[in-house]
This record gives C-alpha cells, sequence and structure tokens, in this order.
C-alpha cells in the first residue's frame, strides 16, 4: 500500500480496562504499518482505570481520556478526530489479529463500504467465545438479521471491522452501548451500501470480559425493533 500525503488509515481502539494486551496490539499495529508503508495514526479511546491510559501514552498514539463507560461510547469519541480515508476498528484485548489490516483495508480500497469480520469462518481457539454465545447467542442474531434485513452475514457481532470514513458519514450512528454494532450494519444495509465480510481467526482475550449477555442482547433487540422498521 503506497504511502500517501494525507493519512490514509486510522485505528481506533475501544479500550477499558485492556492493560494485559494493549501494549502487544499497539506493538502490532504500529508494525503493520512499517511493514506496509500506511501512512496511518492510532486513536485509544478510553475509559479505563488501569494502567491503559499510561501504556497509549508511552506508545505516543493519541489517546482520547473521555471516561464514558460504553462500547459504541468509545467509539462515538473516537470518531470525532479521525483524520484517515479508511477506519479500521477492533478490541485491544488481544483476541484479534491486527495483522489483518491491510487486507481489511484492500477490499475497501477495491469498491466496498464497509468490511466485517467472520470469527466463524477463521479458526477459533477454544475458549475465545463462551458456548452460550457461540452456539445460540451469535447464532440468533446473524438469523434474525437474515430475515429481517436480507443479508447473509454470518457473524454481526464481529468487532474487527473496517469503514470507509465517507461511508460513515452517512450513518448518523447514536447507540453508546454494544448494539452499537448492530447499528453500523443496520444503516449500512439500509443505505444500500456494500458489504464484504472476511474470515478471521480469533483467540482468547487477556483481562476481563465486558460483555452482560442479558442486558447487552436485550439492548441489541431493542436497537433491532426500532430499526427494522
Amino acid at each position: 500500500m503506497q504511502t500517501e500525503n494525507k493519512l490514509t488509515v486510522s485505528v481506533v481502539l475501544p479500550c477499558r480496562n485492556e492493560e494485559e494486551a494493549l501494549g502487544e496490539c499497539l506493538k502490532q499495529i504500529k508494525q503493520v504499518f512499517a511493514d506496509n508503508n500506511i501512512n496511518g495514526e492510532i486513536i485509544v479511546s478510553d475509559s479505563s482505570t488501569d494502567r491503559s491510559p499510561e501504556i497509549a501514552r508511552e506508545f505516543g498514539v493519541i489517546l482520547i481520556k473521555h471516561d464514558q463507560i460504553g462500547y459504541g461510547r468509545a467509539y462515538l469519541e473516537g470518531f470525532k478526530i479521525v483524520k484517515g480515508e479508511y477506519i479500521f476498528m477492533a478490541d485491544p484485548d488481544g483476541s484479534y489479529d491486527f495483522y489483518e489490516i491491510p487486507k481489511f483495508i484492500k477490499y475497501l480500497t477495491n469498491g466496498n463500504d464497509f468490511i466485517l469480520g467472520n470469527r466463524f469462518g477463521g479458526q477459533m481457539e477454544k475458549g475465545a467465545m463462551p458456548w452460550l454465545h457461540r452456539h445460540i447467542g451469535s447464532p440468533f442474531f446473524s438469523l434474525l438479521f437474515k430475515i429481517l434485513f436480507k443479508t447473509k452475514i454470518a457473524d454481526v457481532h464481529c468487532g474487527m471491522r473496517a469503514i470507509k470514513k465517507e461511508t460513515l458519514n452517512k450513518l448518523y450512528l447514536k447507540s453508546e452501548g454494544m448494539e452499537f454494532a448492530s447499528e453500523m450494519i443496520i444503516k449500512t444495509i439500509k443505505n444500500n451500501l456494500k458489504i464484504k465480510q472476511l474470515n478471521i481467526n480469533y483467540t482468547r482475550r487477556k483481562g476481563e470480559p465486558k460483555l452482560r449477555p442479558f442486558i447487552d442482547g436485550m439492548r441489541h433487540i431493542i436497537l433491532i425493533i426500532k430499526l427494522v422498521k
């Protein structure tokens, strides 16, 4: 990928108490930028009470210390300052492989508007996804999306994503919690934009999980009901 005068890629990381994995994730991203001649920036959107902010500062990345809890809120705060033409998103918890960044960006440059990872299509480490999520929660939501929104997406809640900045600006995203992941896909579909799904590997996260299965699941369902109309 050729370096341009302007920033081409903004990597936005939603961070809440990820000190165990954040440093390694930042190291990977910087290596990817160097190896692939990518002119990019890294934004850590943070609400942590651990050493995550200090780690971000040590790596010299952009730190937004907003201290507002919520998966969607972290992304909304990060999006306010992105300068790249393409935006790459993933949790900095050790579960995603940031060496996949060039592949995601390549498919954006080839005419797609939104790229989504598929954890079920690649290698999933044992224990990386709880049994309930893997065999009931995720399949249920993917089936629901297939029925309601006529999409063939197999992993609607995968956290590894990439989107064109111009596409993002058309979506007017508002969700502050985990339902942000559903809102992004639904609004992309409703805007008749082109989605591509890529198989990715998925490993066990480091640190404590943030997902609240029942509460977050209900927030997804409420949002879907609102947007299906």
